[in-house]
C-alpha cells in the first residue's frame, strides 16, 4: 500500500514528515496569554483610585421680576 502522507523537503533535499499543526497554535496561545498578563499588569499599575475633587462653579440665574 502506498503512503499517502505528504512530505516536505528539508534543506538537505531529503523527504521528512511535515510538522504537526499544534506548534503554531501553541505559540499563538502563549502570545495571547502574555498579552493578557501585560494588560492586567498595566491595569493594576495604572488603575489606582484618585481622590474626588469638588466641582464649584458660579451659575448665572435669571432675575425674577414680581
Amino acid at each position: 500500500m502506498r503512503n499517502l502522507r505528504r512530505t516536505s523537503l528539508s534543506p538537505t533535499g531529503l523527504g521528512e514528515p511535515r510538522r504537526p499543526a499544534a506548534a503554531p497554535t501553541r505559540r499563538w496561545l502563549l502570545l495571547a496569554l502574555l498579552a493578557v498578563i501585560a494588560l492586567l499588569a498595566l491595569a493594576w499599575f495604572d488603575g489606582g483610585e484618585e481622590p474626588l475633587h469638588p466641582i464649584a462653579q458660579d451659575v448665572a440665574l435669571p432675575e425674577v421680576q414680581p
